[in-house]
């Protein structure tokens, strides 16, 4: 059965001048899980507001608990909110609330047989309701990211485990000329969000039950850089063929705010290639997929590392670069 959806926007009015558009602002707060409050929780919270809006959401806001004031401005701490409810709905939970209001807002929903789902990047004071989240999510509360809300409320059907499942991605960094002091790297620019427009190491998700990570490193290195733009069919489809055995597992990057669309753990794999075959890769080179046309080539490592890497790439090749030098 398809879900409807509600959005409920707990505790102080979010500043008029929040912009959906805003790009992710510096990391302002740790917690000691490895989650970032970032400085943009209320322009997420406007994102969140615009799209209710646009879709024709049910959404309330509470402007301030100490206000007594009515319409739609509701006091969301118990069960009046969810009472307004169709049933079939599940609850997307925002805003700057105490700990207390969250953990009440969540209880209604629940007693009320509704899901509550958390926003948990749209949270105002993130550190503070640490512990106050981790009792949610060990009650059946959903978190998600204020990325994935439209592909959520859009989506056929909603699915719903006890414990949300990461989503799993490999990363890429393939070297050539790997004898010199500043070996060549395979870079493109990202034709799509997140980070449109920024220089990337090529890769992208694991296809779940159907390869392994090396598997998908391989075959995501192919789809983004080796494309064989007059294909007939699958047998001939990329221009040069990596092997899952070419790939070396080099990190794992997992911190739960790596990717705004939700928390996606990233494994990164180097491919060393040998000086016998350089040339040959090097002239199948074609961008595909993701990569914005054009864009993929081998790039000094020189002069990538001037460049902003999209998500934590900076990492992997730092790593990867490190893993190299014991070769």
């Amino acid at each position: 059965m398809k879900h409807k959806f509600a959005l409920l926007v707990l505790g102080a009015s979010i500043a008029p001048n929040a912009s959906s558009t805003a790009k992710v602002a510096a990391d302002s707060t740790d917690t000691d899980s490895g989650v970032c409050q970032g400085a943009d929780w209320q322009a997420k919270v406007a994102a969140l507001k615009e799209l209710a809006a646009s879709l024709g959401l049910q959404s309330y806001v509470e402007e301030s608990i100490a206000s007594g004031k009515e319409g739609d401005c509701l006091v969301c701490d118990s069960k009046p909110v969810v009472d307004l409810l169709s049933d079939e709905t599940a609850v997307l939970v925002a805003g700057s609330p105490s700990s207390a209001q969250l953990s009440s807002a969540c209880d209604a929903i629940k007693a009320s047989g509704r899901l509550a789902l958390v926003v948990v990047d749209a949270l105002a004071d993130l550190a503070t309701l640490m512990p106050t989240l981790r009792h949610l999510n060990e009650h059946a509360v959903q978190m998600v990211a204020q990325g994935a809300v439209k592909m959520i409320v859009t989506a056929p059907m909603l699915m719903v485990y006890r414990f949300p499942k990461a989503d799993s991605t490999t990363t890429i960094a393939a070297f050539a000329d790997i004898e010199s002091d500043d070996p060549l790297v395979l870079a493109m620019v990202r034709g799509g969000n997140p980070y449109k427009g920024f220089e990337s190491l090529p890769g992208g998700f694991l296809n779940v039950q159907l390869e392994s990570l090396a598997e998908c490193a391989a075959r995501e290195l192919m789809e983004e850089c080796f494309v064989n733009d007059k294909a007939k069919g699958d047998e001939d489809r990329f221009t040069y063929r990596v092997a899952a055995s070419d790939m070396v597992l080099i990190d794992e990057r997992s911190r739960p705010n790596r990717d705004e669309r939700g928390h996606v753990v990233d494994h990164g794999f180097a491919w060393f290639i040998p000086s016998g075959k350089q040339d040959e890769v090097m002239a199948a080179v074609n961008a595909g997929d993701d990569a914005k046309a054009g864009s993929a080539r081998f790039v000094r490592v020189s002069t990538i590392k001037k460049a902003k890497l999209a998500f934590d790439h900076g990492d992997l090749l730092e790593a990867a670069l490190l893993r190299l030098k014991t070769l």
